[in-house]
C-alpha cells in the first residue's frame, strides 16, 4: 500500500506527492507565502 498526498491551489495547480515530509514542507511553504490550498491524502 502506498500513500499519496494531493495538494491543490489556484496558483500552482494540483501536485501529487509520495513522501509525507515533502508534502508537509510544501504545505508549510504555501502557508508562509499566503497561498490558499486544499490538502487530501489517500492510500492506493
Amino acid at each position: 500500500m502506498k500513500t499519496f498526498y494531493r495538494i491543490s491551489s489556484n496558483e500552482i495547480g494540483t501536485v501529487l506527492l509520495k513522501r509525507r515530509k515533502i508534502a508537509k514542507a510544501f504545505r508549510w511553504w504555501l502557508r508562509e507565502n499566503g497561498f490558499i490550498y486544499k490538502y487530501v491524502y489517500f492510500v492506493n
